[in-house]
């Protein structure tokens, strides 16, 4: 029970609310300054936790010594210096005690706990010792609720604020940063307020033997003392805001422009370009790891170096000579081992006169030029023979002619003679090889400046520039003998002979395509000729070729429009004179021209391919009129039909043949295919369609023998019925006693195989006089009836 001599004191309102006042500022003062020990140094961090101690410390002895002069006892009071000086440095050490714990261990309960039981003693030393330190007539007495209520707030309140302290760092938007630091500062606020008015509620003044001592008359009174505490407190926490707000942005630029820094190099660093920097003079200062991958060097290597060791181009540009910034340009790379590649380099410039400095960005397009150049040999180059195709060739021809760099030029089509026989007998491979062999040597013939190309398959043309007519002869010599030459490929040695057309400009032509044009055309008119090896070209012969290029068209109209028909002549018995069969014969019956005789039209058949769906038409036709013939009692034993070697070739041939039996109803039987000897000279193609022919019944006769290349090892091979004496011999059998021997051995031959033989070209009675002797069977000629339509038969 408190006696009645004890006494309390009574409040000012305006000094009570500064107090609480400063308690809040102080706080939020203390709390920015002690938000920049987040990510500060160790060195930092401990100024920091000093610097916000003494704001936080000198708060709570500010909010106490107002609190004081708003509490009114009615007595004089002064204050021990030692003991108030001693509650000020207890608040200051407990605040800066927990601002390090606070900052140096992890964010834990435990730490906010410590935390604010040193802030809370600090608080409660603060305000007992500065208590203790005042001197009145009176003495203090504390109720003890009180006093631990008090120490209990500031306790509570204090962890309070430290919890969402602790969170208000890590929170990026400004306007909910600053309401964090707001909030704990309320908080902490009332921790210091509500410990010194909760412990006033609970101090009594008992006086002594001084008694009641008026108060002092001091010049400034407690309201203005209390402006004067505030505004030093206030300028204090100012400055303390202003400065950790500013050292906050400061270090945040710092961060950011060493976030950005580290960007800057981790990318230069990952960048596959590489990134080189140099000053004015050429002294490289920074290289990045593309760099020592691409130029073989590493960093402590390249760094303080001159940059012509890595691009030597670059004098150039340091000499003036050349300005390199700014564009893309294709130089050349040295590497540490001493190779050169090329690359591609943008540089710029940076700073003026001799304090600048160049950025290079450099590429390694090694990979691409290499693929460039392959893409360049896939267009301009042949494949197989590496020699230029067709497109270099007439692109190059006539570049040299757009320019004049030449006054003639010699232009030599060289076409190999039966290649075709080489890729059929020993395959493409083979082939391949005769023909990489052939580029090889023509190319040794050709002299500095002269050009040689594969225009396709088994064609070259060489190109001779300022070659006058002479010297494109004794090239084409040159090279037919060289030609002729045995091949050895794959083992096998090969023999080929060459054709060569020449055109020469600008007498034959003014472009690249009419000079390569007229020497095809050369060509082939010595191909044709087989006694001739080269022909240069002549306008004439574009004049025969027109003609049978408009021959051509009109042998297609024909075809399509039936202008053709089949003549009939008679295979007549030698002995009896009775009629056996009929060859069918061709006629193509022009609306313009008239007949048209076969030696005209067949050659150029078998050129052009037409010679397969004619084949076939005279086929049909052939077997249509015999079934005709044999409906009407005719006593007519075969039907005998030529058989072009371009047919025979064909894979469906033996299909073919089967389908027109079919078609037509004639017995296979009554059919007989007359062949050449060019189809039975590979006896391993031409022995199984052979074969496949006489088992379906249908006849063999081989045509014009003895005048070809085959042997006669083959005939025991051939599944063949009948041989028919070319009418050479015929002709000449009167004449000479060869000429009969000749026919003599064929018949001998044929009979001896159990071939019928069959002579042809009998033109008159002496001559089938002498075959009635020698035991021919049967014969055909004008001499009996030249060739007839069906219904004169």
């Amino acid at each position: 029970m408190i006696s009645v001599e004890m006494m309390q004191g009574t409040y000012k309102p305006f000094l009570v609310l500064l107090s609480l006042f400063i308690a809040v500022f102080a706080s939020y003062a203390a709390f920015h300054v002690a938000g920049r020990l987040n990510g500060s140094t160790t060195k930092n961090k401990l100024i920091w936790a000093i610097f916000g101690g003494f704001c936080l410390g000198g708060g709570i002895w500010s909010m106490h010594f107002v609190g004081m002069l708003a509490y009114d006892m009615g007595i004089a009071v002064t204050y021990d210096p030692l003991l108030f000086a001693l509650s000020v440095v207890c608040a200051m050490v407990a605040s800066i005690l927990a601002f390090l714990i606070l900052q140096f261990s992890h964010v834990k309960l435990i730490n906010h706990l410590i935390g604010s039981v040193l802030i809370g003693a600090g608080i409660v030393s603060m305000h007992y010792i500065g208590m203790a330190s005042m001197k009145l007539g009176a003495d203090l007495i504390y109720d003890g609720t009180y006093v631990t209520l008090s120490g209990l707030i500031a306790l509570a309140a204090s962890f309070a604020a430290l919890r969402l302290l602790s969170f208000v760092p890590s929170i990026e938007h400004p306007l909910k940063r600053e309401a964090g630091f707001t909030g704990s500062s309320i908080i902490m606020g009332i921790a210091i307020s509500g410990l010194h008015y909760t412990a006033m509620a609970g101090t009594y003044f008992k006086l002594n033997g001084d008694g009641i001592r008026p108060a002092s008359s001091s010049f400034i009174g407690p309201e203005m003392l209390s402006v004067l505490i505030t505004m030093v407190v206030m300028m204090i926490s100012t400055t303390s805001i202003i400065l950790a707000v500013f050292t906050r942005k400061v270090e945040s630029s710092e961060d950011k422009s060493e976030y950005l820094e580290d960007l800057y190099q981790s990318i230069i660093h990952s960048a596959t370009d590489a990134i080189v920097t140099a000053k004015q003079d050429g002294t490289i200062t920074s290289w990045n790891r593309a760099a020592e991958r691409i130029f073989g060097y590493d960093e402590e290597e390249a760094v303080g170096g001159d940059a012509l060791k890595i691009i030597p181009a670059l004098g150039q540009q340091w000499s003036g000579e050349k300005n390199m910034t700014g564009q893309l340009v294709e130089l050349e790379g040295q590497h540490k081992d001493g190779r050169t590649f090329p690359i591609e380099l943008s540089l710029s410039r940076q700073g003026r006169g001799d304090q600048g400095y160049y950025t290079g960005i450099v590429r390694d397009v090694s990979d691409r030029v290499k693929k460039n150049e392959r893409i360049q040999e896939l267009v301009y180059r042949d494949e197989l023979t590496r020699l230029p195709n067709r497109r270099m060739l007439n692109e190059h021809l006539q570049y040299m002619l757009d320019q004049k760099a030449v006054f003639q030029v010699a232009v030599l089509f060289i076409d190999l003679d039966r290649f075709k026989n080489v890729n059929d007998v020993f395959g493409h491979q083979v082939g391949d090889g005769l023909l990489i062999s052939t580029s090889e040597r023509v190319s040794e013939e050709l002299q500095e400046g002269e050009f040689i190309a594969r225009q396709s398959g088994d064609e070259f043309v060489a190109v001779l520039p300022n070659a006058n007519q002479y010297q494109a002869v004794q090239t084409a010599n040159s090279l037919i003998q060289t030609l002729k030459r045995p091949f050895l490929v794959e083992g096998y040695e090969l023999f080929v002979s060459a054709s060569i057309g020449i055109s020469m400009y600008p007498q034959n032509g003014k472009t690249a395509e009419e000079l390569i044009r007229y020497a095809d055309t050369a060509m082939y008119q010595s191909k044709n000729n087989s006694q001739v090896e080269f022909r240069f070209f002549t306008p004439d012969m574009n004049e025969e070729i027109s003609k049978k290029l408009i021959l051509e068209s009109e042998l297609r109209k024909g075809l399509e429009e039936e202008h053709f028909l089949l003549y009939y002549q008679p295979q007549v018995s030698v002995a009896e004179g009775d009629v056996k069969g009929y060859e069918a014969l061709i006629r193509w019956q022009h609306p313009e021209r008239g007949m048209v005789s076969p030696g005209d039209f067949i050659p150029l058949a078998e050129e052009t391919g037409l010679i397969v769906p004619l084949g076939q038409w005279v086929l049909e036709e052939a077997c249509r009129q015999m079934v005709s013939w044999l409906n009407q009692g005719k006593a007519v034993s075969r039907m005998s039909v030529n058989i072009s070697a371009i047919q025979f070739q064909q894979p469906d041939f033996v299909q073919m043949v089967k389908d027109v039996l079919a078609e037509t109803g004639l017995p296979a039987e009554f059919l007989e295919l007359e062949m050449t000897e060019s189809i039975v000279q590979d006896p391993e193609k031409s022995v199984p369609v052979m074969n496949e022919i006489r088992e379906m019944g249908v006849k063999i006769s081989l045509d014009d023998f003895g005048t070809g290349y085959s042997s006669l090892s083959y005939l025991k091979d051939y599944p063949l019925n009948t041989l028919k004496i070319d009418k050479s011999f015929v002709d000449n059998m009167e004449q000479g006693s060869k000429e009969k021997a000749i026919v003599d051995a064929i018949i001998h031959m044929a009979h001896r195989l159990e071939f019928n033989v069959i002579a042809e070209g009998i033109e008159n009675e002496s001559q089938l006089q002498l075959l009635s002797g020698k035991a021919c069977e049967e014969y055909q000629g004008y001499y009996y009836s030249k060739p007839l339509p069906a219904e004169s038969i």
